[in-house]
C-alpha cells in the first residue's frame, strides 16, 4: 500500500466534504423542486375544480330558466 504525505491526505479530506456538501446540495434542490411541483399541481386542481364548480352553476341557472314558462305581457 502507498503511503500518503500529510498534504495528500489533507487534499483527500477537502474533496470527500466537498463531495458530501455537493451531495446535500443536490438533495435539497430535488426536494425544493418536487415542493414546487408538488404545490403548482395543487393549485392546478383546485383551479380546475373552481372552474368546475362555476360551470356547473351556470349550467343549472340556464336550466331553471329554460324550464320556466314564458309569461306573457297581458
Amino acid at each position: 500500500m502507498k503511503r500518503r504525505t500529510a498534504r495528500q491526505l489533507v487534499r483527500l479530506l477537502s474533496d470527500i466534504r466537498h463531495a458530501a456538501h455537493c451531495s446535500t446540495l443536490r438533495a435539497a434542490a430535488t426536494n425544493r423542486e418536487i415542493a414546487i411541483a408538488s404545490a403548482e399541481r395543487d393549485a392546478g386542481l383546485e383551479e380546475s375544480h373552481e372552474r368546475d364548480e362555476g360551470n356547473e352553476s351556470a349550467d343549472t341557472t340556464r336550466e331553471i330558466r329554460e324550464s320556466k314558462p314564458a309569461r306573457s305581457g297581458s
